[in-house]
């Protein structure tokens, strides 16, 4: 579930600007994912840049990608040790500052890695080497604080197009006139590794030149070694306005080139955009191709990345804050669910209750009526219970306690209490005083001690427990009372519990 939040909000905040810059103009394409606008082209002047100024303002929270397209460009196929890390990009640094000497916007894709000797890697370089034009646009996406994610050349976009092409040639050569310009791009393997941009003010309008343009590139990639003298290069030819199929015809007849037409329903289909759409503005082909691909060639220096790394930073934040949000909604829709679900069981345990006791209740009522009620029922069986016990034997149970007292003639009964229990036992409560008392409290407590052995040494006799005495022993008790005047014999008072077996 995780995934699918991601990917939802992913496609969510990837809304993108694509900047088509050459130098006379710049086009703008306002892309997300399923859908875009074409914004308009605007003029390399100061109406121009005002213009786009005002357009940019109202989408300055939204990241740029800048697609260049220029003659001042150069590629460069190098092999490099293989290495990662902070040891590679110092390598790269050293290798495009003695390429490309002080050029600004420089950088290096890592195609592929060697599959013999040391296996090194192979690399692309590339540069701008005359971007002064490309200044002005560049300070109104800083002076607006644009998220900049990267430049990189048209030719880039061209081999992105060539795989929703699908062209699986090994060698291929694109030849895409737009704007009156021809640019021939090489690819090895579905790779870009050379490209190069024909102005306007040469005639490749004219029928056969395309043609000669392209065998001319075609002798230079083989002498420079880029592409083998023996493979055949698979030449694309797309032109919305026609004028290069006059060159498949003499291009075919040369066995080094197999050559085909691209037409526009077939581009539209590959890119799934509308052909109307694609037929006013061709040059968005290219542009709708690397809108949701990741930038492997970068010519943008650091600084002017810093605030898409911000921007990439501050969207992460955004799109972990919507999960977490997410997901709490879930869990707490899954608990709700779950609450109610219980809620209605209950509900019909209650129902169930409810029918039980109905059902109940019509039963009783269809009993038939009885003599008495059954509550009266259970008295009468208490009382038989009561009835059928044996008779309690009164002599039985003061015998002990008389053998007891006879002993002690000192004690004088005061009240004795019967009370009958049901496990086979009375309790006896005697409550009695000794006579004869001259004010010695130890010697009438010890007479009492004497007649509380006796009886717990006498058969029949259960349990012993003095209640209450003339002196309180226990520790807690407050020492209170006289020194002095005439001892009463009330003063001796005291009370045994007894528990005689029946």
């Amino acid at each position: 579930m995780v995934f699918y939040l991601m990917v939802f909000f992913g496609m969510m905040f990837d809304h993108r600007l694509i900047l088509l810059a050459t130098p006379r103009q710049i086009g703008v394409l306002d892309w997300r994912p399923g859908q875009m606008h074409w914004l308009g082209e605007f003029a390399a002047s100061e109406a121009g840049l005002a213009a786009f100024h005002q357009m940019l303002v109202k989408r300055a929270q939204l990241p740029v990608l800048l697609v260049v397209d220029t003659v001042d460009e150069d590629y460069r196929s190098e092999i490099l040790p293989h290495v990662q890390g902070r040891a590679r990009d110092e390598l790269l640094a050293r290798k495009l500052k003695q390429v490309f000497r002080n050029a600004r916007f420089t950088g290096a894709w890592r195609q592929a890695r060697e599959t013999t000797g040391r296996r090194d890697d192979r690399y692309l370089l590339a540069a701008l080497t005359d971007a002064e034009w490309l200044t002005p646009w560049l300070s109104v996406l800083h002076r607006e604080r644009v998220p900049l994610c990267g430049i990189v050349p048209l030719a880039l976009a061209y081999q992105y197009l060539l795989a929703r092409l699908r062209v699986q040639a090994p060698h291929t050569l694109l030849a895409c006139r737009l704007n009156n310009s021809l640019r021939l791009s090489y690819y090895h393997n579905g790779l870009l590794r050379f490209s190069r941009l024909i102005g306007s003010d040469t005639p490749t309008q004219l029928p056969g030149n395309a043609a000669d343009e392209i065998a001319k590139t075609q002798l230079y990639l083989t002498g420079q070694r880029i592409l083998p003298r023996e493979a055949r290069l698979h030449v694309l030819l797309l032109d919305p306005s026609g004028q290069l199929d006059s060159a498949q015809a003499p291009l075919n007849a040369d066995p080094a080139f197999s050559t085909r037409l691209i037409d526009m329903p077939s581009l539209a289909r590959a890119l799934r955009i509308p052909d109307s759409f694609l037929a006013d503005t061709p040059e968005i082909a290219p542009l709708a191709a690397i809108a949701d691909e990741s930038v492997h060639l970068n010519l943008a220096p650091p600084e002017l990345l810093q605030r898409h790394i911000e921007f990439r930073w501050r969207r992460g934040l955004n799109m972990a804050a919507g999960i977490v949000a997410a997901t709490g909604l879930t869990l707490t829709a899954a608990y709700w669910l779950n609450a109610q679900g219980l809620r209605d069981q209950a509900l019909r345990i209650e129902s169930e209750v409810q029918r039980g006791d109905a059902r109940h209740a019509a039963i009783v009522r269809n009993f038939p009526l009885l003599a008495t009620r059954p509550d009266q029922l259970g008295q009468t069986l208490a009382l038989a219970t009561q009835l059928n016990r044996s008779r309690l034997d009164v002599n039985a149970l003061f015998l002990p306690l008389g053998q007891a007292l006879t002993a002690h003639p000192d004690v004088v009964v005061k009240a004795l209490t019967l009370q009958d229990t049901a496990d086979g036992t009375a309790d006896i409560t005697l409550d009695a005083r000794l006579s004869d008392f001259d004010g010695n409290y130890r010697a009438a407590m010890s007479r009492i001690d004497s007649l509380v052995s006796r009886l717990a040494a006498t058969p029949g006799i259960a349990a012993v427990e003095r209640v209450t005495s003339p002196v309180n022993t226990a520790s807690s008790a407050t020492l209170s009372g006289k020194t002095s005047g005439e001892a009463r014999p009330e003063e001796t008072r005291f009370t045994l519990s007894l528990q005689v077996r029946l």
